[in-house]
């Protein structure tokens, strides 16, 4: 590819750029939805337009190894942190992210030892890889019911094709001759990937506007919080008393008051077991109508009554309209074990 053929380029990374980041700031309105979902398909955005920035350079300017081989690297970052941040609405666990990262380096290496035609396989397949675990993962779970994930996987799924032919006609032809050379070469398939950043950018805003996603991800923080918090209570304490409220009827609750009514019993059911229990216990929500208390044993327990009390004062809607009734539960856990099992039935 010479300077001719990477002026092009240039200018489309440049408006690609442009493009994923007025949309990512474009999100950050009203409706801008935090976590971890969002943060790692911004760092898989940044890293599809930074490879092609580091080609038009290797290409354009100057050939050094190093260039192609940090290129090939944050090629087949992108895909493989957008399988993870999708995985983050499946409620997926960061080992994920550790395994994506020793991937980048292993393909930096391969492109600085290897001979470039044995690299460039290695990298087309990992993408293929990539692309194919992220569109299973976007179809699956409770990210299929998330808005924006059909985008995500339709577009994985035509890269992955795209990459099939890059690597069957790159074994066919080699890397300098044929149809390899001709439409699946640097250039033609840098413009491809700019593209499918392009359409993945919607498909990753409307899954971060998706306040059911923004439940999900929030709701998978705070149980990080609270198993952390009963951890460190078990381990000081030899016993820690996990506790649940729940409100009763709650999907009759919806059917009858819609969403907006949930959110604020979410709200008010929070802050009715923080004033209850002070300083003595670590709250949070892990579900629709769901708050869980972590505290030591030796927390006096508190009636239903006395909550939903305090569940009524915390809301004017609910006096005005109607307070459902609580369930607690209380499970005193003696062992890391038990922990585990109550924390992933959480």
């Amino acid at each position: 590819m010479n300077a001719m053929t990477g002026l092009p380029l240039v200018g489309v990374s440049i408006v690609a750029t442009f493009v994923v980041l007025a949309a990512f700031l474009w999100v950050r309105g009203p409706s801008y939805r935090s976590g971890s979902f969002l943060g790692i398909a911004t760092a898989s955005a940044v890293f599809a337009v930074f490879s092609s920035l580091l080609y038009v350079i290797y290409f354009s300017l100057e050939q050094a190894v190093w260039t192609l081989a940090a290129g090939d690297a944050a090629m087949v970052l992108a895909p493989a942190l957008l399988w993870v941040a999708v995985g983050a609405l499946n409620d997926r666990r960061p080992w994920r992210l550790w395994v994506v990262i020793a991937g980048g380096v292993a393909m930096f290496v391969c492109s600085i030892l290897l001979s470039e035609t044995v690299s460039s396989g290695i990298k087309i397949l990992l993408l293929i890889a990539g692309c194919t675990l992220t569109a299973i993962e976007a179809r699956t779970g409770r990210a299929r019911d998330t808005s924006g994930t059909l985008a995500i996987a339709a577009t994985m799924i035509g890269y992955a094709l795209y990459s099939v032919g890059r690597v069957i006609f790159l074994a066919i032809d080699g890397l300098y001759d044929g149809i390899y050379a001709q439409f699946f070469a640097t250039g033609p398939t840098t413009i491809a990937g700019v593209l499918a950043v392009i359409l993945l950018a919607f498909g990753v805003l409307a899954a971060a506007r998706d306040e059911r996603a923004s439940r999900r991800v929030q709701q998978v923080g705070t149980r990080d919080r609270l198993a952390a918090r009963a951890r460190a209570i078990l381990a000081e304490h030899g016993a820690v008393s996990w506790r649940v409220v729940t409100v009763d009827e709650l999907e009759l609750i919806r059917e009858s008051f819609g969403q907006e009514y949930i959110d604020e019993v979410n709200t008010a059911l929070v802050v009715a077991c923080t004033r209850t229990f002070a300083d003595d216990a670590e709250v949070g929500l892990i579900g629709p109508g769901r708050v869980a208390m972590v505290c030591p044993v030796a927390t006096p327990d508190v009636a239903s009554d006395e909550i939903r009390k305090r569940f009524a004062q915390s809301s004017d809607r609910l006096r005005e309209t109607y307070v459902p009734d609580l369930e607690v539960a209380a499970t005193t856990v003696e062992s890391d074990m038990v922990l585990a099992v109550v924390i992933a039935q959480a």
